[in-house]
């Protein structure tokens, strides 16, 4: 169901700075939510699931996608339709500045980040199938690391990560694949997993194993992180009304929450079991319209970010 597009990780060895997430010391944890229709990002109590905030389109927002806690402790959100990457205070929503200015390194339709070993940060386009690398402390745009269409890429979506091997896995979402390269060079390792319908979120588990959130599917699937074989579904397709499985994220409580695209809903699963627990949040109650992306952030006193992920979209008229 991609009508308008919608769509990243934190690598190994660069250093996380949460001081930029402080807020109120009382505050708990909390659950973003991007939303790609509706321009905004909404932040809920994860505990309860209350609304306790947003960022919203007002702060130069257009088609958000991907959404991360960078290495300095700010909150990147990657704006398909302004061609930028923007970073705020994830705590407060207080924009602080246009990190990757607009159409910086000829970046167009932005769908990914994610942070290589060296700290610069990797930017995926939908539109033309390859990954640009930038400074991480500057923004400057350094080089293409994934040129243009390399090994079948089309459609790179907002699922990008790095894996435990340091190397790069992208997500070609027109092609039902993803892709492995390089995570120095960017060169093509080859395709990692194929046949998984319209790929969009991964998440490598603590064992290395791989999961896989399929719009097509409407399954969260898992492989294994060294073969890429398929070693069954651990949401099983369309459990507890999932419709359209995009982003994805295990939280400290335990659960495993999953952005259902088709009907604008967070559903909740046990993390282990993959079995169905409630509809954590609901777009027409919250204020979200397409659900692209979920972002933890733990309470102020905490040990640090935790767990980041990915959610989903219909895809884009451009």
């Amino acid at each position: 169901m991609r009508g308008r597009t919608v769509g990243c990780g934190v690598a190994a060895g660069v250093a996380v700075v949460v001081g930029s997430l402080a807020g109120d010391a009382a505050a708990g944890p909390e659950l973003l939510v991007t939303s790609f229709f509706s321009d905004n990002i909404v932040r809920l109590d994860l505990a309860t699931g209350a609304p306790i905030g947003s960022i919203d389109g007002a702060a130069g927002l257009d088609g958000p996608l991907c959404t991360r806690i960078g290495p300095d402790g700010l909150y990147y959100i990657a704006s398909e339709g302004t061609d930028s990457v923007l970073r705020f205070n994830a705590r407060t929503g207080a924009k602080v500045d246009e990190f990757v200015l607009t159409g910086a390194g000829g970046l167009d339709a932005p769908t990914s980040l994610a942070w290589d070993r060296n700290g610069n940060l990797c930017v995926a386009s939908f539109t033309q199938n390859s990954v640009r690398r930038f400074d991480g402390m500057t923004g400057a745009y350094i080089d293409t690391m994934v040129t243009p269409g390399l090994g079948g890429l089309n459609g790179a979506d907002n699922g990008m990560t790095f894996g435990p091997d340091g190397n790069l896995y992208v997500p070609s979402y027109n092609t039902n694949r993803v892709l492995r390269y390089d995570g120095e060079t960017g060169a093509f390792l080859g395709a990692f997993v194929t046949g998984i319908l319209r790929p969009r979120v991964l998440l490598f588990e603590e064992d290395g194993d791989l999961l896989i959130t399929s719009e097509g599917f409407s399954s969260v699937r898992r492989y294994n992180g060294s073969t890429g074989a398929f070693l069954g579904n651990l949401v099983a397709p369309g459990s507890g009304g999932l419709s359209g499985a995009v982003g994805m994220v295990v939280a400290p409580d335990g659960y495993l929450y999953v952005t259902s695209a088709n009907n604008d809903q967070v559903l909740r699963y046990d993390a282990v079991t993959g079995a169905f627990v409630d509809v954590f949040a609901s777009g027409a109650a919250m204020g979200f319209d397409g659900p692209v992306f979920l972002t933890v952030i733990p309470a102020p006193a905490g040990a640090g970010v935790v767990s980041m992920a990915l959610l989903f979209l219909r895809r884009r008229p451009r």
